[in-house]
């Protein structure tokens, strides 16, 4: 890869870490806490490590970052075009085959009906699953309706975000690249999203720390600012909230953008463990609830049946849940490899077929 190239490779481990982080916290915090003090999610929110939410407002920054920094470094048009055009394959193949997973739980009885789930289990997955449902939510509603009452896989409410917040990215990458004040055009957007408090300030912020990166991957300063960042977001935690605001935004970008630029905190993610992490970090994201839901739900059962009493269940429970998701993680990355491998080529064979037409001689007017 071009500039900047060698510091994208932390971006595999800090993706894998936040998806790690949402999974505890869908089981011991969310889902299945064991006591009052674990289901308080106001003083949780504050462990940044394990605040669910951050660490999916950290995915979105880091598909900012990941989606622009090759087109701002080496402005391959084409390249963007490939990936756009390849968007939706590569999200919607993945989510239909974990959907379909959920549909085959649910009309089999592996997914029990909502009264014989914990709270807040209960309140998802109430419907009766029909083939037609599955469709519609798997290649449509999941990226233009948000409907938990219909969604096959809960933790696909991000799926609208990131869908869009994609093609936000290429439409202010094409805009604004070739701009001498580009970097001052993603700021002025990033901090009039943050203001608004909209989510999609995450995706600008992630361009944002893109273009920084390559335009500052020279300064001897870069390493202390870096780390001056990473300080500033980690001491912003005491004032998470378990409701998304703007002090959310500013800690995921504080620490992605600290993480990018200081070399020592990039060591920390670049290595094996980060580099399989990162590789499961989206199946491990789409499993997640099919396992909670089918496997950990069922252990409760099978433990209160042997005598257990409720917060001895759901501490073994969830500590057996932790390794049973990476193993269907891992199970689902062939799902999730196809799904990449055919994006691009079907992103290539859009762009190929548009520099065809663009190139094909026109007819000369009838006279």
């Amino acid at each position: 890869m071009s500039a900047g190239a060698t510091r994208c490779q932390f971006i595999d481990g800090l993706r894998g870490c936040a998806a790690l982080a949402v999974l505890i916290y869908h089981i011991f915090i969310d889902g299945l806490p064991a006591n009052a003090f674990m289901a308080d999610q106001a003083w949780w929110s504050k462990v940044f490590v394990v605040n669910g939410a951050l660490a999916v407002h950290i995915f979105f920054v880091v598909s900012g970052f990941s989606l622009s920094i090759r087109y701002l470094a080496d402005g391959d048009a084409r390249g963007l075009a490939r990936i756009a055009a390849g968007r939706y394959l590569r999200l919607t193949i993945p989510i239909f085959a974990i959907c379909a997973v959920t549909y085959i739980l649910m009309t089999n009885g592996l997914i029990g009906p909502p009264q014989s789930r914990p709270a807040p289990l209960d309140m998802y997955l109430r419907f009766t699953p029909t083939l037609d449902g599955l469709f519609e939510f798997s290649l449509f509603k999941v990226f233009f309706v948000s409907s938990k009452t219909e969604s096959y896989n809960p933790p696909l409410w991000t799926m609208a975000y990131e869908f869009l917040g994609s093609f936000m990215v290429f439409a202010v990458l094409a805009l604004a690249r070739t701009s001498p004040a580009r970097t001052v055009m993603f700021g002025a957007l990033f901090l009039a999203l943050m203001v608004g408090q909209s989510l999609y300030a995450l995706f600008i912020g992630g361009i944002l720390i893109a273009d920084l990166t390559i335009k500052l991957r020279r300064s001897p300063a870069v390493g202390v600012a870096g780390a001056a960042l990473c300080a500033g977001g980690t001491m912003l935690a005491p004032f998470l909230d378990p409701w998304f605001d703007a002090v959310d935004i500013a800690v995921a970008i504080l620490l992605v953008a600290g993480i990018a630029f200081c070399a020592p905190l990039r060591v920390l993610f670049e290595n094996r463990l980060g580099a399989f992490l990162g590789w499961i970090s989206f199946p491990l994201y789409l499993v997640q609830a099919p396992v909670i839901y089918a496997f950990s739900v069922g252990g409760l059962h099978h433990l209160a049946a042997h005598g257990f009493d409720d917060a001895t269940q759901r501490w073994i429970v969830g500590a057996a849940t932790l390794p049973v998701a990476i193993l269907c993680a891992v199970a689902f990355c062939p799902i999730n490899d196809i799904a990449v491998a055919l994006s691009r080529k079907f992103g290539a064979a859009v762009v190929s077929l548009c520099d065809s037409v663009r190139r094909a001689p026109k007819a000369d007017p009838v006279s």
